[in-house]
């Protein structure tokens, strides 16, 4: 890559070089639900000097480049099919096991300490808000969405832009509930657990952040705008025809 410039989206910058997600992740910059958003005005909503993230970005790019290479599927260059089954094979497999696994610490640690704690209460409340609107989320994708992409890759068959916009509306409102959990969760700092279960629980969470925060840039920063651009140039053809 070049020198990294204040002017790029974050979710660009992650396609081109995954290697910044963790650092943005870290640094609370939301490259999946918000990669439209380019650098500069992500670190100014943060309060954060653009010159020193770009500064650190670019440490962090020349350190990377000495160590060897690791093997990654390149979702730009994959068919739309295998980056569907991708997203279904590893990322919604995990939310089915992992969430009712979540929801079984939840409920302990709020038996257990809830009384005292409040914000362990509205913790439960918006986790279950989360995984109930994630399982939705993820069926609708594997009946309707996934389906469609399929087809037209294959059979250039357009898709409802309807379709589309409602995965991003959802991915939105996945973004604000993981920014409210982490709140609630002081920042799934270790040194706030309560118990052994409850430092369990904050490092689940913070686990299903991290997988939600790669699946969702998988879906809004490189399926999606494939599929628009998919969807245009197949317009075209048929309005040539």
């Amino acid at each position: 890559m070049s020198t990294i410039s204040a002017d790029l989206p974050l979710g660009a910058l992650v396609c081109a070089w995954p290697a910044s997600a963790p650092l943005l992740a870290a640094l609370r910059l939301d490259y999946c639900c918000a990669g439209n958003q380019t650098l500069g005005e992500a670190c100014k909503r943060r309060g954060l000097d653009v010159h020193t993230v770009c500064a650190l970005l670019e440490a962090l790019q020349r350190t990377a480049l000495r160590l060897p290479a690791v093997e990654r599927a390149d979702w730009q260059g994959a068919s739309l099919a295998d980056l569907c089954g991708h997203i279904v094979d590893h990322h919604h497999t995990r939310l089915r096991l992992e969430l009712p696994r979540i929801e079984s610490l939840v409920e302990t640690v709020v038996g257990v300490h809830g009384g005292s704690h409040a914000e362990l209460v509205e913790l439960r409340r918006t986790f279950g808000e989360l995984a109930r609107s994630l399982l939705t989320h993820i069926d609708a994708e594997e009946r309707s969405l996934f389906p469609a992409v399929v087809a037209l890759e294959r059979e250039g068959v357009p898709i409802a832009e309807q379709l589309i916009a409602d995965q991003e509306v959802d991915h939105r409102a996945v973004g604000e509930r993981l920014r409210a959990l982490r709140a609630l969760a002081g920042d799934y700092a270790p040194d706030r657990a309560l118990c052994a279960t409850h430092r369990a629980l904050l490092a689940g969470l913070l686990a299903l952040e991290d997988d939600l925060h790669q699946h969702i840039h998988e879906e809004n920063n490189v399926l999606i705008p494939r599929v628009r651009r998919l969807q245009g140039a197949a317009r075209g053809v048929a309005a040539e025809g």
